[in-house]
């Protein structure tokens, strides 16, 4: 009789053992490739996520969990640091002053993140969300990630309602004329090769 294979039970699915012990390494060698583009050839790479796609039970794989138990003090210091670097050149071009004076607020809905950003200083800073905001970007982590690897037009999210602008519509205009001027080759290599795998993985990925 043949054995059956262990499997993890979610609450909404069993995701089999090999397949956890796949996903790890897979990730582990793509995040490798990416970040030292020495390991694998590229092309090899960019079928990992695909493959990972393929696997039995992986869209009960609770990859946003730990991402929802991140303290928000935790999310403000990484959303804080990778902001400034996306927007540093317009920072210093002074094409950010529209947002002194004025909170935007940021909803990821999946993650339950709620996130809200002015101007302090010519640096951008982050706290919690509230309703006294100017304008609110909201939508899933899946098409923030696929709007920043420029894998999707801001316009088709919007006109999909994948993504949503409430409040001000003159700043958010602004706000989506600005991420259309960012330039990711001007980004740093490691930054880049990091957020095109993460939109690669999001992009193959059922859910």
């Amino acid at each position: 009789m043949m054995a059956s294979c262990p499997s993890i039970d979610l609450g909404h699915g069993y995701l089999p053992r090999k397949t956890i012990i796949i996903v790890i390494s897979f990730t582990y060698q793509a995040l490798q490739e990416q970040l030292t583009m020495v390991s694998m050839p590229t092309k090899l790479v960019s079928s990992i996520p695909e493959k990972l796609a393929l696997l039995p039970g992986i869209q009960y794989l609770p990859w946003r969990i730990p991402f929802r138990l991140l303290p928000q003090a935790a999310q403000f210091i990484v959303v804080e640091k990778v902001s400034n670097v996306i927007f540093k050149q317009q920072l210093l071009e002074g094409e950010l002053s529209f947002l002194e004076n004025t909170l935007l607020r940021i909803q990821i809905k999946d993650l339950a993140y709620d996130w809200q950003v002015t101007l302090k200083q010519n640096r951008l800073s982050f706290s919690s969300g509230s309703d006294r905001a100017d304008t609110t970007f909201s939508g899933n982590s899946k098409d923030f990630l696929l709007l920043a690897g420029r894998r999707e037009d801001p316009d088709t999210l919007f006109f999909q309602r994948r993504l949503s602008i409430e409040g001000n519509t003159e700043l958010g205009l602004q706000i989506k004329n600005l991420i259309d001027s960012v330039d990711m080759d001007e980004l740093p290599s490691i930054f880049n090769h990091a957020l095109t795998l993460m939109a690669d993985v999001v992009e193959a990925f059922p859910q």
